[in-house]
């Protein structure tokens, strides 16, 4: 039978909290990880912007060095991946998912997902997302018990869940499955984009931040 492995959570943490933590290298399918306050983290969420850029002559390698204010990390790109970082200019904010990696005693990142963010009040938002105690943030809240009727928001992101095959969910597929009016229907994605909990890979293809 295949081996499922389920996807880590993405934590939103401060890049100093990553390199003041010990790495820890697992085998197998165990994903590595960085212990922060008891909380084993193995893919991250961070804000933060692009100080730094380097692309090879070849293509097959590209780094970015973020700094979120509370220290600067590394972001490595090898091969396809590469790609995801071309389109960064320095001195952009950028939302980044992927996952801490360790090579020659340097902490750095692996990119899953780069996106830039045009509105610097983003970072206002995270400020205040990790004013709080570290391990109140990294705490996982138990999920609320589901209601009869969910909030349009939360059932457009179901929708955007059960469309994506890999490549996303087809945007216009899913404003009919909705059965609301194209506008409103619309509007609330519009929201889920601005609110960095949906990303759109390509043109027309949605996905879940996660």
């Amino acid at each position: 039978m295949p081996v499922t492995v389920k996807r880590q959570t993405a934590y939103k943490v401060w890049i100093k909290d990553l390199l003041a933590n010990p790495y820890t290298k697992q085998e197998g399918w165990d994903p590595n990880y960085v212990e922060i306050n008891g909380t084993q983290i193995s893919r991250v969420n961070v804000l933060a912007t692009a100080v730094g850029k380097f692309l090879s002559e070849d293509g097959n390698y590209g780094a970015l060095t973020l700094d979120d204010s509370t220290e600067t990390i590394r972001v490595k790109a090898f091969g396809p991946d590469v790609a995801k970082i071309k389109p960064v200019e320095v001195g952009q904010l950028i939302r980044l998912v992927g996952k801490p990696r360790e090579y020659n005693d340097e902490l750095y990142l692996a990119p899953e997902v780069i996106r830039v963010e045009d509105d610097p009040n983003w970072l206002l938002v995270r400020k205040a997302e990790l004013s709080a105690p570290t391990d109140k943030i990294l705490e996982k809240k138990e999920p609320k018990p589901e209601t009869e009727e969910e909030s349009p928001s939360k059932k457009i992101a179901e929708l955007i869940k059960f469309g994506d095959k890999g490549d996303g969910a087809d945007m216009e597929e899913l404003i009919k499955a909705s059965g609301m009016d194209e506008e409103e229907a619309k509007n609330l994605i519009a929201g889920l984009l601005k609110s960095g909990d949906v990303f759109e890979p390509k043109k027309g293809k949605l996905k879940l931040l996660e």
